[in-house]
């Protein structure tokens, strides 16, 4: 179960492993529980998954056709991707008999009463049985801090297409994207949703710190309204930023000389390790979800996100991208977030909810 379809971590990673479930003998299914499946959906479908769609104008009303939905349906496991009303899917879920999983994707910084509440939830949960699933060591230790949720790990995992480029590689995308020889080239990859901060990259790139013309290619799907572009064009930057759109990053990242997330809070920033994982230098804002993918990249740097600070480690990046990592260098970090590693994990948890059977 997520919320819209979108491009996003927990999407795009069920998308690559879609072949990966039969091999477990898992057939899965996606639910979107939103105002429309969200155009992510054709993605899935593609692969091979069945995506149904559940309306949630009345989310009080989700739970109790999420129960029918799961008894009809026969399914023996549940798993939650969305903190959104997980507490009350979980429950309903539960009801049926089924198992259930719930991944925490990110580190929530819920406090006072707010963050009592969501202690209550999961410890109820968790005494139903249901198993929670950190996607960092990060996240895990922040379930535990916070809110006494012991949680296992399964890191967040990427596709096998993400290596190093070889030599006429690089040039080819380079090429594809019409960037000038020489010219220097950093690349985000995300969704324009507040929390990625991508208004802080642009106004690094106005900075005079900023290397002379470093151009800035956007990967993600735009908001609407295009503030972003917009601000692009009120900092004077629109001849050295190129808003892609929704399509696979791997050129992109081929054609940089350096990746930049500037998120104000990850739980572990798939595209970043994707981005890590072509051997490209990598600039990360300093926040939860991504210190932990920095130490284990072989070229990272953490960073304040001040239009000058971050101006001035973009430039440090892009004085080192002629040692691009090798894919020797990257054995440990491929492993680290494999994701047959990460698909058997979680058939193991599948099974044994499974064959647990009734509520506990």
């Amino acid at each position: 179960m997520l919320n819209q379809l979108r491009a996003s971590g927990a999407e795009v990673m069920l998308h690559r492993a879609a072949g990966q479930w039969k091999h477990h003998g898992i057939e899965a299914e996606v639910l979107a529980v939103a105002p429309a499946p969200g155009p992510f959906a054709a993605d899935l479908r593609s692969v091979g998954y069945a995506v149904a769609h559940e309306p949630d104008e009345q989310l009080i009303r989700v739970p109790p056709r999420l129960a029918r939905r799961v008894r009809d349906g026969g399914f023996d496991v549940v798993h939650l991707h969305a903190e959104r009303a997980s507490f009350y899917f979980g429950l309903a879920a539960r009801t049926t008999g089924a198992g259930v999983v719930r991944t925490v994707h990110s580190v929530f910084g819920f406090d006072g009463v707010l963050r009592a509440q969501r202690e209550l939830q999961r410890r109820i949960l968790r005494r139903m049985g249901v198993v929670h699933v950190g996607v960092s060591r990060g996240v895990a230790d922040n379930e535990q801090f916070r809110f006494r949720n012991p949680a296992q790990i399964v890191n967040n995992w990427y596709g096998d297409e993400f290596v190093p480029p070889t030599p006429a590689q690089r040039e080819a995308a380079r090429h594809a994207l019409g960037l000038a020889i020489g010219a220097p080239v950093a690349v985000s990859v995300g969704n324009c949703a507040p929390v990625k901060r991508h208004e802080a990259l642009l106004k690094a790139l106005a900075h005079p710190a900023s290397p002379p013309g470093l151009v800035y290619l956007h990967v993600g799907e735009e908001e609407g309204g295009h503030a972003e572009r917009r601000l692009a064009e009120r900092l004077g930057l629109s001849d050295r930023t190129r808003f892609l759109g929704r399509v696979h990053p791997l050129h992109a990242l081929y054609a940089a000389d350096v990746f930049v997330m500037t998120s104000a809070y990850e739980g572990l920033g798939l595209a970043a390790v994707e981005a890590v994982a072509t051997g490209l230098p990598t600039v990360f804002a300093d926040v939860p979800g991504l210190r932990e993918v920095a130490q284990a990249a072989p070229s990272a740097w953490l960073t304040d996100i001040t239009p000058a600070q971050l101006a001035e480690t973009i430039g440090r990046a892009v004085r080192s991208a002629e040692n691009r990592s090798a894919a020797d260098d990257l054995r440990a970090f491929r492993d680290r977030y494999d994701m047959q590693r990460g698909v058997a994990h979680y058939s193991r948890i599948y099974r044994s909810l499974a064959a647990a059977g009734e509520p506990r």
